[in-house]
Protein backbone atom coordinates (compact mmCIF):
# COMPACT_ATOMS: atom_id res chain seq x y z
CA UNK A 1 0.00 0.00 0.00
CA UNK A 2 1.53 3.30 -1.17
CA UNK A 3 1.95 5.52 1.84
CA UNK A 4 0.55 9.20 1.97
CA UNK A 5 1.83 11.36 4.94
CA UNK A 6 -1.24 13.25 6.46
CA UNK A 7 -1.98 16.68 4.92
CA UNK A 8 -0.93 18.67 8.02
CA UNK A 9 -2.72 22.05 6.78
CA UNK A 10 -6.16 20.48 6.25
CA UNK A 11 -6.42 18.43 9.10
CA UNK A 12 -5.51 21.65 11.39
CA UNK A 13 -8.41 23.60 9.31
CA UNK A 14 -10.88 20.92 9.60
CA UNK A 15 -10.20 20.21 13.44
CA UNK A 16 -11.16 24.06 14.05
CA UNK A 17 -12.89 25.98 11.49
CA UNK A 18 -16.90 24.27 12.55
CA UNK A 19 -15.93 25.86 16.21
CA UNK A 20 -14.88 30.05 15.73
CA UNK A 21 -15.32 32.95 15.52
CA UNK A 22 -13.52 34.63 13.34
CA UNK A 23 -11.70 32.85 10.13
CA UNK A 24 -8.60 34.30 9.31
CA UNK A 25 -7.59 31.29 7.88
CA UNK A 26 -10.01 31.66 4.92
CA UNK A 27 -7.77 30.41 1.23
CA UNK A 28 -10.86 31.70 -0.88
CA UNK A 29 -12.20 35.27 -2.21
CA UNK A 30 -15.27 35.33 0.58
CA UNK A 31 -17.67 33.30 -1.18
CA UNK A 32 -20.95 34.22 -3.22
CA UNK A 33 -24.46 33.09 -3.08
CA UNK A 34 -26.17 32.86 -6.83
CA UNK A 35 -28.12 35.43 -5.98
CA UNK A 36 -25.41 37.69 -5.09
CA UNK A 37 -23.56 37.22 -8.48
CA UNK A 38 -26.90 38.19 -9.70
CA UNK A 39 -26.78 41.16 -8.18
CA UNK A 40 -23.08 42.02 -9.00
CA UNK A 41 -24.17 40.62 -12.83
CA UNK A 42 -27.71 41.74 -13.60
CA UNK A 43 -28.49 38.60 -15.19
CA UNK A 44 -29.99 35.51 -12.36
CA UNK A 45 -28.87 31.91 -12.80
CA UNK A 46 -31.35 29.93 -14.72
CA UNK A 47 -31.95 25.97 -14.41
CA UNK A 48 -34.12 24.08 -16.56
CA UNK A 49 -35.87 21.84 -14.23
CA UNK A 50 -36.27 19.60 -17.19
CA UNK A 51 -32.98 18.21 -17.63
CA UNK A 52 -32.65 15.26 -16.54
CA UNK A 53 -29.59 14.55 -13.98
CA UNK A 54 -26.85 12.60 -15.85
CA UNK A 55 -23.20 12.13 -15.32
CA UNK A 56 -23.11 14.83 -18.21
CA UNK A 57 -19.91 15.45 -20.07
CA UNK A 58 -17.21 13.39 -19.03
CA UNK A 59 -14.45 16.27 -19.98
CA UNK A 60 -16.73 18.57 -18.84
CA UNK A 61 -19.28 20.30 -21.11
CA UNK A 62 -17.79 22.10 -23.95
CA UNK A 63 -19.25 25.21 -23.10
CA UNK A 64 -17.31 25.01 -19.70
CA UNK A 65 -13.97 23.64 -21.35
CA UNK A 66 -14.85 26.57 -23.72
CA UNK A 67 -15.26 29.46 -21.27
CA UNK A 68 -12.25 28.06 -19.07
CA UNK A 69 -10.05 28.01 -22.04
CA UNK A 70 -11.16 31.72 -23.35
CA UNK A 71 -9.74 33.02 -19.92
CA UNK A 72 -6.31 31.82 -21.18
CA UNK A 73 -6.53 33.79 -24.34
CA UNK A 74 -7.07 32.95 -28.23
CA UNK A 75 -4.05 30.34 -28.64
CA UNK A 76 -6.45 27.75 -26.44
CA UNK A 77 -9.92 25.70 -27.23
CA UNK A 78 -11.80 23.23 -25.23
CA UNK A 79 -9.65 20.41 -26.37
CA UNK A 80 -7.14 22.06 -24.26
CA UNK A 81 -8.66 21.53 -20.98
CA UNK A 82 -10.16 18.47 -18.65
CA UNK A 83 -12.46 19.65 -15.95
CA UNK A 84 -11.80 18.34 -12.82
CA UNK A 85 -13.24 18.00 -9.03
CA UNK A 86 -11.31 20.99 -7.96
CA UNK A 87 -8.39 22.12 -8.45
CA UNK A 88 -7.18 19.56 -5.72
CA UNK A 89 -8.15 16.55 -8.03
CA UNK A 90 -6.96 18.23 -10.87
CA UNK A 91 -3.46 18.34 -9.27
CA UNK A 92 -4.23 14.57 -8.26
CA UNK A 93 -4.91 13.63 -11.70
CA UNK A 94 -2.22 15.21 -13.33
CA UNK A 95 0.48 13.46 -10.98
CA UNK A 96 -1.60 10.15 -11.31
CA UNK A 97 -0.70 10.67 -14.82
CA UNK A 98 2.87 11.53 -14.82
CA UNK A 99 4.33 10.75 -11.82
CA UNK A 100 5.93 7.42 -10.36
CA UNK A 101 8.75 4.84 -9.71
CA UNK A 102 11.94 6.32 -10.97
CA UNK A 103 11.15 9.82 -11.75
CA UNK A 104 12.38 12.40 -10.18
CA UNK A 105 10.42 15.42 -9.26
CA UNK A 106 11.26 19.24 -8.17
CA UNK A 107 8.82 21.00 -6.27
CA UNK A 108 8.76 24.82 -5.14
CA UNK A 109 8.92 25.17 -1.16
CA UNK A 110 7.16 26.25 0.41
CA UNK A 111 3.72 25.64 -1.40
CA UNK A 112 0.21 23.79 -0.78
CA UNK A 113 2.15 20.47 0.64
CA UNK A 114 -0.20 18.00 -1.97
CA UNK A 115 2.02 19.12 -4.81
CA UNK A 116 5.02 17.78 -3.15
CA UNK A 117 3.51 14.97 -1.31
CA UNK A 118 1.62 13.22 -4.01
CA UNK A 119 4.34 12.66 -6.38
CA UNK A 120 6.18 11.13 -3.24
CA UNK A 121 3.22 9.19 -2.75
CA UNK A 122 3.12 7.51 -6.53
CA UNK A 123 6.73 6.87 -5.93
CA UNK A 124 8.81 9.34 -7.51
CA UNK A 125 11.79 10.79 -5.77
CA UNK A 126 10.55 14.51 -4.97
CA UNK A 127 13.23 17.04 -4.06
CA UNK A 128 12.07 20.39 -3.04
CA UNK A 129 13.78 23.77 -3.80
CA UNK A 130 13.44 26.01 -1.21
CA UNK A 131 12.28 29.83 -1.48
CA UNK A 132 14.63 31.92 0.56
CA UNK A 133 14.08 35.19 2.38
CA UNK A 134 17.30 36.39 1.53
CA UNK A 135 16.35 36.10 -2.35
CA UNK A 136 13.08 37.42 -1.64
CA UNK A 137 11.72 34.43 -1.95
CA UNK A 138 12.32 34.03 -5.63
CA UNK A 139 14.00 31.19 -7.55
CA UNK A 140 17.61 30.59 -7.93
CA UNK A 141 17.89 29.81 -11.45
CA UNK A 142 21.47 28.03 -10.98
CA UNK A 143 19.97 26.52 -7.24
CA UNK A 144 17.35 24.86 -9.95
CA UNK A 145 19.48 24.43 -12.95
CA UNK A 146 21.64 21.65 -10.13
CA UNK A 147 18.78 19.86 -9.58
CA UNK A 148 17.90 18.59 -12.39
CA UNK A 149 19.35 14.75 -13.31
CA UNK A 150 18.55 12.38 -16.44
CA UNK A 151 15.76 11.38 -14.85
CA UNK A 152 13.70 14.52 -13.68
CA UNK A 153 10.31 14.11 -14.55
CA UNK A 154 8.35 17.25 -13.65
CA UNK A 155 8.68 20.78 -11.61
CA UNK A 156 6.10 22.31 -9.95
CA UNK A 157 5.62 25.69 -9.79
CA UNK A 158 2.72 27.47 -7.41
CA UNK A 159 2.36 30.90 -8.74
CA UNK A 160 0.89 33.12 -7.10
CA UNK A 161 2.53 30.94 -3.82
CA UNK A 162 0.12 29.91 -1.45
CA UNK A 163 1.12 30.83 1.90
CA UNK A 164 3.55 33.66 0.76
CA UNK A 165 1.10 35.42 -1.88
CA UNK A 166 4.54 36.05 -3.92
CA UNK A 167 4.41 35.93 -7.41
CA UNK A 168 7.15 34.58 -10.02
CA UNK A 169 7.42 37.68 -12.60
CA UNK A 170 7.39 36.69 -16.88
CA UNK A 171 11.51 36.65 -16.89
CA UNK A 172 11.57 34.02 -14.86
CA UNK A 173 8.85 32.38 -15.84
CA UNK A 174 10.54 32.20 -19.24
CA UNK A 175 13.70 30.73 -17.55
CA UNK A 176 12.37 27.95 -16.18
CA UNK A 177 10.66 27.24 -19.23
CA UNK A 178 13.60 27.22 -21.11
CA UNK A 179 15.62 24.97 -18.86
CA UNK A 180 12.92 22.46 -19.31
CA UNK A 181 12.45 22.94 -23.10
CA UNK A 182 16.29 21.75 -22.96
CA UNK A 183 15.81 19.01 -20.65
CA UNK A 184 12.42 17.68 -21.71
CA UNK A 185 10.85 18.16 -18.54
CA UNK A 186 7.15 18.85 -18.09
CA UNK A 187 6.28 22.12 -16.00
CA UNK A 188 3.66 22.34 -13.80
CA UNK A 189 2.34 25.58 -12.08
CA UNK A 190 -0.79 25.51 -9.80
CA UNK A 191 -2.43 28.74 -10.78
CA UNK A 192 -5.65 28.39 -7.89
CA UNK A 193 -5.09 31.97 -7.12
CA UNK A 194 -4.84 33.39 -10.87
CA UNK A 195 -6.23 36.24 -11.58
CA UNK A 196 -6.08 37.85 -8.14
CA UNK A 197 -3.20 40.06 -9.31
CA UNK A 198 -4.54 43.05 -7.11
CA UNK A 199 -1.49 44.58 -5.22
CA UNK A 200 1.60 44.33 -8.32
CA UNK A 201 4.23 47.00 -7.70
CA UNK A 202 4.03 49.52 -10.35
CA UNK A 203 6.90 48.02 -12.58
CA UNK A 204 5.35 44.45 -12.75
CA UNK A 205 3.28 43.37 -15.03
CA UNK A 206 0.79 40.24 -14.57
CA UNK A 207 2.56 37.53 -16.05
CA UNK A 208 1.49 35.14 -18.49
CA UNK A 209 0.30 31.57 -17.19
CA UNK A 210 2.53 28.94 -17.39
CA UNK A 211 0.42 27.15 -20.19
CA UNK A 212 0.66 30.27 -22.16
CA UNK A 213 4.93 30.02 -21.86
CA UNK A 214 5.87 26.11 -23.12
CA UNK A 215 4.24 23.46 -24.70
CA UNK A 216 4.81 21.16 -22.00
CA UNK A 217 3.56 23.64 -19.55
CA UNK A 218 0.66 22.57 -17.51
CA UNK A 219 -1.45 25.08 -15.34
CA UNK A 220 -4.06 24.05 -12.94
CA UNK A 221 -7.30 26.48 -11.80
CA UNK A 222 -9.92 26.58 -10.08
CA UNK A 223 -13.44 28.05 -9.14
CA UNK A 224 -12.88 28.32 -5.76
CA UNK A 225 -10.04 31.05 -4.57
CA UNK A 226 -10.44 34.09 -7.33
CA UNK A 227 -14.00 33.07 -8.47
CA UNK A 228 -15.65 32.49 -4.89
CA UNK A 229 -17.28 29.14 -5.42
CA UNK A 230 -15.43 26.70 -3.92
CA UNK A 231 -18.92 24.87 -2.78
CA UNK A 232 -19.37 23.71 -6.35
CA UNK A 233 -16.21 21.80 -7.00
CA UNK A 234 -14.82 22.83 -10.27
CA UNK A 235 -11.39 23.14 -11.19
CA UNK A 236 -9.47 22.18 -14.54
CA UNK A 237 -6.20 21.16 -16.02
CA UNK A 238 -4.94 23.35 -19.28
CA UNK A 239 -1.91 22.38 -21.43
CA UNK A 240 -1.16 22.73 -25.01
CA UNK A 241 -0.17 18.75 -24.88
CA UNK A 242 -3.27 16.57 -26.01
CA UNK A 243 -1.17 13.39 -24.89
CA UNK A 244 -1.33 14.59 -21.60
CA UNK A 245 -4.98 15.30 -21.52
CA UNK A 246 -5.72 12.69 -22.94
CA UNK A 247 -3.77 10.53 -20.74
CA UNK A 248 -5.18 12.17 -17.88
CA UNK A 249 -8.63 11.51 -18.98
CA UNK A 250 -7.93 7.69 -19.23
CA UNK A 251 -7.05 7.66 -15.69
CA UNK A 252 -9.90 9.52 -14.58
CA UNK A 253 -11.92 6.99 -15.40
CA UNK A 254 -10.84 4.92 -12.32
CA UNK A 255 -11.83 7.95 -9.67
CA UNK A 256 -14.15 10.81 -10.21
CA UNK A 257 -15.93 10.18 -14.12
CA UNK A 258 -17.35 13.64 -14.02
CA UNK A 259 -17.96 16.51 -12.87
CA UNK A 260 -21.56 17.07 -11.47
CA UNK A 261 -23.76 18.71 -14.16
CA UNK A 262 -25.02 21.50 -11.95
CA UNK A 263 -21.66 22.90 -10.85
CA UNK A 264 -20.76 22.58 -14.30
CA UNK A 265 -23.70 25.10 -15.27
CA UNK A 266 -23.05 27.19 -12.45
CA UNK A 267 -19.13 27.43 -13.54
CA UNK A 268 -20.63 28.41 -16.62
CA UNK A 269 -22.47 31.22 -15.16
CA UNK A 270 -19.83 32.47 -13.16
CA UNK A 271 -17.54 32.28 -16.24
CA UNK A 272 -19.53 34.37 -18.61
CA UNK A 273 -19.79 36.96 -16.04
CA UNK A 274 -16.64 36.49 -14.47
CA UNK A 275 -15.74 40.19 -14.92
CA UNK A 276 -18.01 41.17 -12.56
CA UNK A 277 -17.18 38.64 -9.75
CA UNK A 278 -13.15 39.42 -10.35
CA UNK A 279 -13.77 43.39 -9.85
CA UNK A 280 -15.56 42.24 -7.04
CA UNK A 281 -13.02 40.47 -5.48
CA UNK A 282 -9.71 42.73 -6.67
CA UNK A 283 -11.42 45.55 -4.13
CA UNK A 284 -12.43 42.78 -1.25
CA UNK A 285 -8.39 41.98 -1.57
CA UNK A 286 -7.31 45.31 -1.86
CA UNK A 287 -9.27 46.91 1.08
CA UNK A 288 -8.04 44.01 3.40
CA UNK A 289 -5.16 43.76 2.33
CA UNK A 290 -4.81 47.60 3.58
CA UNK A 291 -6.84 47.16 6.87
CA UNK A 292 -4.34 44.03 7.52
CA UNK A 293 -1.17 46.26 6.34
CA UNK A 294 -2.54 48.91 8.98
CA UNK A 295 -3.08 46.61 11.69
CA UNK A 296 0.57 45.25 11.66
CA UNK A 297 1.60 48.80 11.11
CA UNK A 298 0.15 49.54 14.48
CA UNK A 299 1.63 46.39 15.67
CA UNK A 300 5.02 46.33 14.54
CA UNK A 301 6.84 45.75 17.60
CA UNK A 302 4.55 42.68 17.32
CA UNK A 303 4.27 41.16 14.44
CA UNK A 304 5.34 41.48 10.75
CA UNK A 305 4.85 40.65 7.05
CA UNK A 306 6.96 37.38 6.19
CA UNK A 307 7.17 38.66 2.60
CA UNK A 308 4.86 41.55 1.15
CA UNK A 309 2.01 39.86 -0.49
CA UNK A 310 1.15 40.89 -4.08
CA UNK A 311 -1.33 38.63 -5.44
CA UNK A 312 -4.05 35.93 -4.28
CA UNK A 313 -5.29 35.91 -1.02
CA UNK A 314 -3.63 34.57 1.46
CA UNK A 315 0.19 35.46 3.25
CA UNK A 316 2.59 34.97 6.23
CA UNK A 317 2.69 37.25 9.41
CA UNK A 318 5.48 36.75 11.76
CA UNK A 319 4.51 36.90 15.68
CA UNK A 320 7.55 38.63 17.20
CA UNK A 321 9.57 36.20 19.45
CA UNK A 322 6.95 33.58 19.16
CA UNK A 323 8.56 30.48 18.57
CA UNK A 324 5.75 27.48 18.62
CA UNK A 325 3.89 28.58 16.03
CA UNK A 326 1.66 25.97 15.74
CA UNK A 327 1.41 25.65 19.40
CA UNK A 328 0.13 29.32 19.80
CA UNK A 329 -1.88 28.89 16.57
CA UNK A 330 -4.13 25.84 19.10
CA UNK A 331 -4.29 28.09 21.92
CA UNK A 332 -5.56 30.95 19.43
CA UNK A 333 -8.74 28.50 18.02
CA UNK A 334 -9.31 27.06 21.34
CA UNK A 335 -9.22 29.89 24.23
CA UNK A 336 -9.79 32.62 21.55
CA UNK A 337 -11.93 31.40 18.54
CA UNK A 338 -9.93 32.76 15.92
CA UNK A 339 -8.44 30.58 13.17
CA UNK A 340 -5.19 31.29 11.52
CA UNK A 341 -2.69 28.06 9.96
CA UNK A 342 0.71 27.48 11.80
CA UNK A 343 3.34 28.29 9.03
CA UNK A 344 5.09 25.30 10.60
CA UNK A 345 2.86 22.97 8.38
CA UNK A 346 4.30 24.61 5.23
CA UNK A 347 8.07 24.74 6.47
CA UNK A 348 8.07 28.30 7.28
CA UNK A 349 8.25 28.22 11.58
CA UNK A 350 7.92 31.46 13.50
CA UNK A 351 4.71 32.11 11.23
CA UNK A 352 1.31 32.09 10.70
CA UNK A 353 -0.77 31.86 7.31
CA UNK A 354 -3.55 34.43 7.21
CA UNK A 355 -6.15 34.74 4.06
CA UNK A 356 -7.30 38.30 3.65
CA UNK A 357 -9.65 37.55 1.04
CA UNK A 358 -12.66 36.84 3.82
CA UNK A 359 -15.35 39.01 4.58
CA UNK A 360 -13.91 42.26 6.25
CA UNK A 361 -15.80 41.69 9.42
CA UNK A 362 -13.89 38.76 9.91
CA UNK A 363 -10.12 40.62 9.77
CA UNK A 364 -11.95 43.87 11.87
CA UNK A 365 -13.22 41.96 14.28
CA UNK A 366 -10.85 38.76 14.30
CA UNK A 367 -7.40 41.25 14.31
CA UNK A 368 -8.00 42.72 17.80
CA UNK A 369 -8.26 38.95 19.20
CA UNK A 370 -5.09 38.17 17.94
CA UNK A 371 -3.66 41.04 19.19
CA UNK A 372 -5.23 40.30 23.01
CA UNK A 373 -4.18 36.15 22.32
CA UNK A 374 -0.48 37.58 21.52
CA UNK A 375 0.20 40.06 24.41
CA UNK A 376 -1.56 37.51 26.76
CA UNK A 377 0.88 34.15 25.40
CA UNK A 378 4.20 36.73 26.04
CA UNK A 379 2.88 37.66 28.85
CA UNK A 380 3.05 34.39 30.31
CA UNK A 381 6.14 33.72 28.29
Amino acid sequence: MPYQEDFGVEQFMNEYETNIAYNLAETCCFSLSLGEIGDLCGRNFEFDNKKRLSYGAIKGSDELRSLIASTYGPDFTKEDVLVTNGAIAANFLLYYALAGPGDHVISVAPTYSQLHSVPSMFGSEVELIQLQEDKDYNINGKNLKSMIKSNTKIIILNNPNNPLGKLMNTDTLRKICSLCAENKIYLHCDEVYRPMFHSLPADVSEPPSICELYDNGISTGSMSKAYSAAGIRVGWIITKNKDLIRTALSRRDYNTISVSMVDDMIAQYILRNREHVIRRNYQLCQENLKTLREFLDRNSEKFEFVTYPQSGCVCLVRPIGIKDSEKFARHLAEEWKVLAVPGDLFGVPNSLRIGYGNSKQDLLNGLPVLEKAYDQWKSLQ
